[in-house]
């Protein structure tokens, strides 16, 4: 009976997977990594370190403190946390900010995280410089620590432990170290998890900061990745009004809870060609390319 079952669902096209049997072969397979530490995150990320073996097949792990050293492209990358591992494919696999020029350019790293992004921005042959920012003091020391293990490698001029925003001021987030890449603005409405503790930062006026890095760079491409939990909407206001905005040739944009309507507008209103797609719903990505 059960043969006559699964012989008319794979007639309708559907077809019936034993679940145990796809983890027991996916783990035969990573067997090859020889993890001695951490199985468990090892075991819940695996689906990520797939992904990045497809692409990169000198990737190597090795278990270190609550997480693991990840290599490949000549750089090591610490992480711990299957939101980290995600971040990880989410640039180097799928390629989010891939972006190309025959022009040199600097990017402005305006959500660094663990630094995942500015090292991905470091392998690109036409970046030569970074500034990078990140608000957030345990997510920040992770990054200085990723860019010292790739420190013949990063093109970082340095990374700020502030964020972005309409003006200076003192705000509380809430922190969990296993969601690094959820924490910002938003997190004080999404973040329930009981690991999550509050945490202050410092945000600082976007356009002072950018202006700081533009008035010492001349006849470069400017490239602005703007990451960061809900601060965006603010971050657009602020370097529209003060015409920060026309100084910049390329954006990078994840956007968050509030759409992407008036993002787009300012960019159209700025002189900008867009690209912009859904993820889902409460979220999405916007690239914009500055009119010849």
């Amino acid at each position: 009976m059960k043969k006559i079952i699964y012989d008319l669902i794979n007639k309708l096209g559907y077809r019936i997977e034993n679940k145990r049997k796809i983890e027991q072969a996916e783990m035969i397979f990573l067997n090859k990594f020889n993890i001695k530490g951490n199985l468990d995150l090892f075991f819940n990320c695996r689906k990520y370190i797939l992904k990045l073996n497809e692409k990169f097949k000198n990737l190597t792990l090795v278990a270190h403190k609550d997480g693991f050293f990840v290599s490949f492209l000549d750089l090591v990358i610490y992480v711990e946390s299957a939101d980290e591992f995600f971040i990880l494919t989410e640039v180097f696999v799928e390629n989010e900010y891939n972006f190309i020029t025959n022009s040199k350019s600097i990017v402005i790293d305006i959500g660094a995280n663990i630094g995942v992004s500015s090292l991905f921005f470091s392998k690109l042959n036409y970046v030569e410089k970074i500034y990078a920012f990140e608000p957030v003091k345990g997510t920040f020391e992770q990054a200085q620590y990723n860019l010292s293990l790739n420190n013949k490698i990063h093109k970082v001029e340095w990374i700020k432990n502030i964020g972005l925003g309409k003006e200076d001021y003192r705000d509380t987030f809430k922190y969990n170290k296993d969601s690094k890449g959820k924490v910002g603005v938003r997190s004080k409405l999404s973040s329930n998890s009981e690991k999550a503790v509050e945490t202050e930062v410092q945000i600082c006026d976007a356009s002072i900061e950018i202006s700081k890095i533009l008035n010492d760079i001349k006849d470069k491409k400017i490239i602005l990745k703007i990451d960061c939990e809900g601060a965006e909407y603010e971050i657009f206001d602020n370097i529209y009004k003060s015409g920060v905005i026309n100084q910049v040739d390329v954006i990078l944009l994840e956007w968050h809870d509030r759409g992407s309507q008036l993002i787009e507008k300012i960019l159209l209103d700025s002189g900008f060609e867009i690209i912009s797609k859904n993820i889902c719903p409460i979220s999405g990505i916007v690239y914009a390319f500055k009119k010849p």
